[in-house]
C-alpha cells in the first residue's frame, strides 16, 4: 500500500512539529533524559522506517558478544500486544512469547540470536533495568533515536536517499553520534550533508550496504545459498516500509518475478490477505513463493499456507565499512570500566 506524498508530508509536518517542541525541553534543560544502568547503544532514524534499523541490531548484537559483552536488545515492540505494559520476550535461554505479544521485529531479534535476551515496551528505562537483572551489560536500543526520556552512550543514525516524510528535522543530525548512509557517502541527502558540515565536530560517516545472506525454504527446514533464486519464476510478497529495496534485491539475484505483492509495513497477514496470495498462486503456478524474514515470522503458525508450494524466506545481512568496525572497538575500549561496574551491579541484581 502506497501513501500519497501530500499525505505523508501532512502526517510529517505534524510529527516534526512535535518534535521540535518536545526538542526544545531537553535541549533547554527543563526536561532530562535519565541515566542508563548499562551502557546504551541507540539505533535509529529521522525518517519514518526502512532504513535498515533491524538488520543494523542483529550485526551489532553479534558484534557485542564476539567482543566479550553480555547484550540485550531493548524495544518498543510496534503494534504487539506488550508494546503498552511491556514484558520479556526471550531471555537468552528460550522464548517466552509469540510475535504478537513483541511485534514482529524484536521476536525475528530473538528468533536469530536466541542467545540474547529480548525485551519490549515503551518505557526503555524500564527495560534497561530488566536487562541489568537477566545479567546483560550493554543494551541495543531500538528506534531510540526520538526517545530522550533516555539517555545513551552512542546515537547511531541511519539515512538513506529515499528518505521522504521525517520525524524531524535536518538540524536533528547534531544529536547524532555517527551516521550510516546505505552505498556511497554522496548519497547522502543534500540538506542533511548541509548540517553534517556546518558543525564544529561533525559525527563520523560510514557506509553500509546489505547482502543476501540465504534461503530458508520452510516445508524443506533447510537453508540454501541466495543464488538458488536465480531463473526461478516466483511470485514474491511482503509488508515493508520499502519494498523496493526487496524488489531491487531479487532483481539481482536473477528471480523471475511474475507477481510482486506488497502489503502496509507490520501487517499481520489474517486469512483474506493469505488466501489472495494463495488465489495468485494457483493462477500463475510459480517454482516458489518468496518473502522476507520480518514477514516470515508471522507465517509459522499458518502450516495450511506454507504447505502450498515451497516457501522460500530471504534472509538478509547488514555489512559495513571497515571503518566503522573500528569505530566501534575504539569505542567500546573507552568503556571497558562501564562493563566491569554493570557486571558488578548485574551480580548483585541476580543475588537479591
Amino acid at each position: 500500500m502506497v501513501i500519497p506524498d501530500f499525505f505523508l508530508s501532512l502526517g510529517s509536518l505534524a510529527v516534526r512539529s512535535t518534535a521540535y517542541l518536545r526538542n526544545k525541553l531537553y535541549d533547554s534543560g527543563l526536561r532530562r533524559g535519565l541515566e542508563p544502568p548499562l551502557l546504551a547503544i541507540s539505533l535509529g532514524n529521522i525518517s519514518f522506517g526502512g532504513t535498515g534499523k533491524t538488520p543494523l541490531a542483529l550485526f551489532l548484537l553479534s558484534f557485542l558478544r564476539n567482543e566479550g559483552w553480555r547484550p540485550c536488545f531493548i524495544s518498543r515492540g510496534y503494534r504487539g500486544r506488550w508494546e503498552k505494559r511491556g514484558g520479556l520476550i526471550s531471555d537468552g535461554q528460550k522464548l517466552l512469547a509469540t510475535w504478537r505479544e513483541a511485534g514482529d521485529e524484536p521476536f525475528m531479534v530473538a528468533r536469530r540470536l536466541p542467545e540474547v535476551p529480548v525485551i519490549v515496551g515503551r518505557k526503555r528505562f524500564a527495560s534497561c533495568l530488566q536487562a541489568l537483572r537477566l545479567g546483560c551489560n550493554v543494551a541495543v536500543l531500538d528506534d531510540a533515536f526520538q526517545h530522550r526520556q533516555l539517555k545513551r552512550h552512542l546515537d547511531i543514525v541511519l539515512l538513506s536517499p529515499e528518505d521522504k516524510a521525517q520525524r524531524e528535522s535536518w538540524s536533528a543530525l547534531k544529536r547524532a553520534s555517527l551516521i550510516l548512509v546505505q552505498g556511497q557517502k554522496e548519497r547522502i541527502p543534500e540538506p542533511a550533508l548541509k548540517i553534517i558540515n556546518s558543525l564544529k565536530n561533525p559525527p563520523p560517516v560510514f557506509t553500509y550496504e546489505f547482502r543476501p545472506l540465504s534461503l530458508q525454504i520452510f516445508s524443506w527446514q533447510k537453508e540454501l545459498p541466495p543464488e538458488e533464486l536465480k531463473g526461478k519464476r516466483i511470485i514474491a510478497f511482503c509488508g515493508l516500509a520499502r519494498p523496493a529495496n526487496f524488489r531491487h534485491t531479487l532483481d539481482k539475484l536473477g528471480a523471475r518475478v511474475e507477481t510482486f505483492l506488497t502489503f502496509p509495513d507490520h501487517y499481520s497477514y489474517p486469512d483474506r490477505a493469505l488466501k489472495k496470495i494463495a488465489r495468485t498462486v494457483k493462477e500463475k503456478r510459480p517454482e516458489w513463493l518468496v518473502t522476507t524474514e520480518k514477514d516470515a515470522v508471522k507465517l509459522r503458525e499458518r502450516t495450511w499456507f506454507s504447505s502450498l508450494i515451497p516457501l522460500a524466506v530471504l534472509k538478509v545481512d547488514f555489512f559495513p565499512e571497515p571503518e566503522f568496525i573500528s569505530f566501534l572497538k575504539n569505542f567500546l575500549e573507552k568503556f571497558k570500566y562501564f562493563q566491569a561496574r554493570t557486571n558488578l551491579i548485574s551480580d548483585n541484581f541476580r543475588l537479591t
